[in-house]
């Protein structure tokens, strides 16, 4: 199996576990990780209709290039824990959207390679070598992705067309995403439990 298809298998298999994952939540019928689990009770919590609705645009939106998201759905977010949902659960369903948002955009530089190869030796169509500073630095590049917008996106799209090993670079995409979700996700939770003192 040459390195080409290796890839392609990661994206493949990526993908398949991020959506099982998001499915698996979507249609289970209790809310994962409520505390009542840590106290021996599992309380058949019923996910609603709304929750669903509020599952499936968290997981659109997420991944979204940064480019088209052009709109907030925090008031969306907000409802959804409002709801009863479970704010780690909605955080763990945030991060892997957002994986599969970024190795969506990998693909897409792979199929660009597909259609774009260099004239010569080094050029911009040829696949990175082992000292390109992808390979050097990705534990940095690769952590800071979700922090810069369009030129993430741009990284991940430049990565699938040089070819980077993806099996690589998740576990650094994965803790960059987990920070990037609970950069937002936190002040979410203050503002509902600051709202219930005055309620």
């Amino acid at each position: 199996m040459n390195k080409r298809t290796k890839e392609e298998w990661t994206v493949i298999a990526g993908l398949s576990v991020v959506f099982v994952i998001v499915l698996y939540i979507y249609f289970t019928p209790i809310t994962l990780f409520d505390m009542g689990a840590f106290s021996g009770a599992l309380p058949e919590l019923e996910v609603t209709e709304f929750q669903r609705f509020g599952i499936l645009v968290t997981v659109a939106y997420d991944m979204l290039p940064t480019i088209a998201q052009q709109f907030s759905i925090g008031a969306i977010t907000v409802q959804l824990m409002q709801s009863g949902f479970d704010p780690l659960t909605l955080g763990i369903i945030a991060t892997f959207a957002l994986l599969a948002g970024q190795i969506v955009l990998y693909g897409v530089g792979m199929i660009l390679k597909k259609f774009h190869r260099g004239s010569k030796k080094g050029g911009f169509g040829d696949i990175a070598g082992k000292n390109h500073y992808l390979h050097k630095y990705h534990f940095l590049v690769y952590l800071i992705v979700p922090f810069v917008g369009i030129l993430g996106d741009a990284v991940m799209i430049f990565s699938g067309h040089q070819r980077i090993r993806l099996i690589k670079i998740i576990p650094f995409l994965l803790i960059g995403d987990a920070i990037s979700t609970t950069r937002w996700l936190v002040p979410y939770m203050f503002q509902l439990e600051l709202g219930s003192l005055f309620t």
